[in-house]
């Protein structure tokens, strides 16, 4: 199990600045190598992807054999990620960790003016150039396999028929997210009843949870009996909503039993991207002069990427059949054997 707390003290300093920083100790390393992360407009203390990420970076600078030194820098509004990225690259950093695919053009366009600092994001890429820059990789999951596993679990839990999604931006990401849950359920049970509804906004896409919740509440006065969240601290309202009224819920990215304990009640398992593994694997390549090549490095089930969080108080109540449908839908997505349907997917259909 994965636990993304932020310290309290850490959180202490967040209400007081924007930015922390943390690394070896000076007397065990001749020469440092520095880590820059940005945030996107969630913050730290998101529960979720900029949390996940920003521990990706800490354990780095916890591997003694790693000698990373990081900071942070967190963006308020869109207009902060150009300039926070370029600070870390006046202040000599050598790598830039951008949180998400929010950051993606401002990304680029920095690893493209600066070839000697590495840049590396999560959940996005060079989609545009033929070739990407040499110094950029992107960070991309499989979400949709995780989402699919899911969409599965909740069809198989529910009293209903019937099952509810709330989502952040209608973007790539969060597309095979709701695509994969909504599949996985229809594997299940081709006529179950999946809602889903994605925040009209971009600005406050993934901060807001009053939007989520009402949206979730809406979804469960409707007969929906359980409720995925994928959608940062907007879909973290929907989890509230789900626990206020007694349903199962499912949350998404980390294992939120542990970033969200509000909503442990209903919270069945999470649909987990293991962001921290992969900003932790990306930065050792980058130290270990192992950078990859192709502008991309993949993560899915296959390679622990992606997967379902521990069931923690529902363990006891998800019967053994279902554990076993689970791991046998886990094993045929593995082989290639089935298919998500979202895979790759940037648009809703």
């Amino acid at each position: 199990m994965r636990k993304i707390l932020i310290p309290l003290a850490v959180l202490g300093a967040l209400v007081l600045a924007s930015c922390g920083s943390s690394g070896p100790a000076a007397s065990s390393c001749s020469k440092t190598f520095k880590v820059g992360f940005v945030t996107d407009i969630g913050k730290l203390g998101d529960k979720g992807f900029n949390d996940a990420g920003w521990k990706g970076v800490q354990d780095a600078a916890a591997d003694s054999s790693l000698c990373v030194q990081a900071k942070f820098l967190e963006s308020k509004q869109p207009t902060d990620y150009t300039p926070n990225i370029q600070q870390f690259v006046d202040q000599k950093y050598d790598m830039v960790v951008a949180a998400g695919f929010l950051l993606g053009d401002d990304t680029l366009k920095a690893a493209k003016a600066n070839p000697n600092v590495k840049f590396t994001i999560v959940d996005s890429a060079d989609f545009t150039d033929p070739t990407a820059p040499t110094n950029f990789t992107g960070l991309l999951f499989k979400q949709d396999q995780g989402a699919f596993l899911v969409g599965a679990l909740a069809a198989l839990m529910s009293k209903t028929n019937h099952v509810g999604g709330v989502y952040g931006l209608d973007v790539p990401a969060v597309v095979q997210f709701r695509k994969g849950y909504e599949n996985g359920a229809k594997y299940i049970n081709p006529s179950i009843k999946v809602d889903g509804v994605f925040h009209p906004a971009a600005a406050n896409a993934f901060a807001d949870p009053d939007w989520g919740k009402a949206r979730a509440q809406d979804e469960l006065s409707g007969g929906a009996d359980v409720i995925f969240a994928a959608g940062g601290a907007t879909g973290n309202g929907a989890l509230l909503a789900a626990k206020e009224a007694g349903k199962p819920c499912i949350g998404v990215d980390v294992d939120q039993y542990f970033t969200y304990p509000d909503v442990d009640p209903c919270l069945v398992t999470s649909s987990e991207k293991h962001i921290s593994v992969a900003v932790k694997t990306i930065i050792t390549n980058a130290v270990k002069n192992q950078w990859p090549s192709g502008g991309v490095l993949t993560f899915d089930l296959k390679n622990d990427g992606v997967g379902l969080a521990p069931y923690h108080q529902w363990d006891s109540k998800v019967s053994a059949d279902i554990k076993a449908k689970l791991l046998d839908i886990m094993t045929k997505i593995k082989n290639g054997t089935l298919s998500t349907g979202a895979e790759g997917l940037t648009k809703y259909s």
